[in-house]
């Protein structure tokens, strides 16, 4: 490297370094500070911490969906290598922070690969997986974990079908890398998200059939190789998720769900108020709440995209050519998919409906159809979409790569201005979200003193345990892979599901999230049966104390208060029996067989 090239090396690399820093920054993950979400984290980490109990190699939880091996529908990617930092003795939330930081680095130079393959320089490159990284579509999905890190990973997953159309390899040397490169990227897509999966393979599929349709010199080569590749990898990922989690498919939503989860192209153009720091700022966003709106926050806190479709558009039309069609043909095929089965537009609950909070969407409160509903449900893979926002990540990514073709066109420095602002304008308020992830840590850690600790003085390793009533459990996944429990309750719709198919039939008999009058009396009766070694009364909502440490969103869970005042009657009656013994918690109580020494006592 010749000496006058230093100078502009260190320059580049402290500019990628400052993007990279500025991404972490968005997304508030930083070991022994921050996390940026505590429901999740604790989902994810208890998986992994299974995980690593059962060796290095352990792909399946034993402490808690008992009595089968428990399989994560997703993240596998997230918590394999969380359940790794936990071993090697770091606390689970700074191992999560840290697992987050290591795939937003590898999204980062995915997203930077990408650019250099359409011939960006190495800034304008960095430049362009900051704008990519900081948008609301994926770093505002960090409450649902692994996929926010799906978002953050398609560009890298579009790396390798894009590398074999630009710069198809011509030794063999070359082509080993790129099949094992594209293997891997379709198993990580597919074990991190199936969203973002099912984007990847929409995606990949328009550009290697767009390219091998028009461009003749390119077809043969992909027509032989580049497409039996691609299939052959995408459906050996599939297989293998297959055979790993047990099942092909899981429930099919109604087409309601697609509608309610649909895009309101209201939340397109105009941000929602408490998200985009500038926006508030500039008095150009407005409050949007599930008192009034269908679907969750989800779809209007991440869908406001207007400045990169609007930069997108332009770039259409002044970069054009073969390449820049594919990508508005993802754009406007995300953006269709996203819409849902209905166009809404400034659609809102009636009133009669706002007390409900329900998420679906009946038909006769919607707009025109928009016929993709066919897809939704009857094609493999679109019919589990259910949340049909999300196909907006296509939608973003079309009109990413645009702005990249943009870039690398000779032009001035105003460019560059251009993308700077709109990056500007896509980050949160950042008080406000770093004090939130701090919190978050710090409510970790009152969980471990309030609840683990507690615990542990009343609960032994290897003890089968149930915390009923049960539901979606997502605290127990952390507790009792901490405690090294056989805990029958699990976090996670799916794997519930999958879970309850197996329960005893002594647990079945329970009602998810119900106390009815013989509630008490079955506990009593299961546990002098030895069905179970103990029964845990919790004061607290299993999922969403989990996210909210200690009382949840008020207008979504109880607080433990109201809880304990909730089951007292169980608790007496459980009291007054002389067959069982109850310990007393401040936020739970731990029933077991009165005949039966506790395992202390052994």
């Amino acid at each position: 490297m010749p000496p006058s090239d230093l100078p502009r090396r260190a320059r580049d690399a402290a500019l990628c370094l400052g993007l990279f820093a500025l991404v972490l920054g968005v997304h508030t993950a930083l070991p022994f500070v921050a996390i940026p979400t505590l429901g999740q984290a604790l989902w994810i980490t208890g998986f992994g911490t299974s995980f690593i109990d059962g060796g290095v190699f352990n792909l399946y939880a034993h402490n808690f969906g008992c009595p089968l091996p428990a399989p994560i529908v997703f993240g596998l990617p997230g918590a394999w290598p969380a359940g790794l930092l936990i071993g090697a003795g770091l606390h689970p939330g700074d191992a999560y922070a840290l697992v987050i930081c290591l795939w937003l680095a590898v999204a980062f130079a995915g997203a930077m690969r990408v650019g250099r393959l359409l011939g960006l320089t190495l800034p304008t490159a960095a430049l362009g997986a900051a704008l990519w990284l900081t948008l609301p579509i994926v770093w505002n999905h960090a409450h649902y974990s692994m996929l926010s890190m799906g978002f953050a990973l398609l560009p890298a997953y579009l790396a390798a079908p894009l590398a074999l159309v630009r710069q198809p390899p011509v030794h063999r040397r070359a082509w080993l890398l790129l099949i094992t490169q594209y293997a891997l990227t379709c198993l990580v897509a597919m074990f991190m998200d199936g969203y973002t999966f099912m984007l990847f393979a929409v995606a990949s599929t328009l550009l290697l059939a767009w390219t091998a349709w028009t461009e003749p010199a390119a077809r043969r080569l992909l027509l032989r190789v580049g497409l039996p590749l691609h299939v052959v990898c995408l459906a050996l990922a599939g297989r293998m998720y297959t055979v790993y989690v047990g099942r092909s498919e899981f429930h099919v939503d109604p087409i309601e769900a697609f509608r309610g989860w649909g895009l309101d192209l209201r939340f397109l153009l105009v941000p929602t108020q408490g998200t985009h720091w500038l926006f508030d700022a500039l008095h150009l966003s407005e409050p949007r709440s599930t008192v009034e709106q269908f679907g969750d926050a989800s779809v209007w806190q991440t869908t406001f995209l207007l400045p990169i479709v609007l930069l997108g558009a332009y770039a259409f039309w002044r970069a054009r050519g073969r390449l820049a069609l594919v990508c508005l043909a993802m754009a406007l095929f995300g953006g269709y998919m996203a819409m849902g089965p209905s166009v809404k537009y400034k659609s809102t609950r009636p009133v009669e409906l706002q007390a409900q909070h329900d998420p679906l969407m009946p038909p006769q409160y919607a707009g025109m159809r928009t016929g993709n509903s066919l897809l939704s449900k009857h094609v493999p893979g679109f019919k589990n979409m259910r949340a049909s926002y999300r196909w907006m990540g296509l939608c973003a990514l079309g009109f990413w790569l645009l702005v990249l073709l943009w870039l690398a066109q000779p032009g001035s420095r105003w460019r560059f201005a251009v993308i700077l602002v709109i990056l500007l304008g896509n980050v949160p308020h950042p008080v406000e979200k770093w004090q939130m992830s701090v919190d978050y840590r710090d409510n970790l850690r009152q969980l471990d003193r309030q609840i683990r600790d507690d615990l542990r003085g009343s609960l032994h390793p290897n003890e089968r345990v149930a915390f009923l009533p049960f539901g979606n459990d997502f605290i127990v996944n952390y507790l009792a892979s901490q405690l090294h429990l056989r805990a029958a309750n699990i976090g996670g719709d799916k794997n519930l599901a999958m879970a309850r198919e197996h329960w005893p039939a002594w647990l079945q008999e329970f009602a998810m999230g119900k106390v009815d009058a013989g509630f008490a009396e079955r506990i009593a009766v299961n546990l002098r049966k030895n069905e179970v070694d103990a029964v845990v009364v919790p004061y607290f909502d299993m999922l969403w104390a989990a996210h909210h440490w200690p009382c949840g969103e008020q207008h979504l869970a109880k607080c433990p208060p109201e809880i304990a005042a909730d089951l007292a009657p169980v608790v007496r009656q459980l009291e007054a029996r002389t067959d069982v013994r109850v310990e007393r918690h401040p936020l739970y109580a731990v029933v077991r067989d009165a005949l039966r020494p506790s395992p202390s006592s052994h």
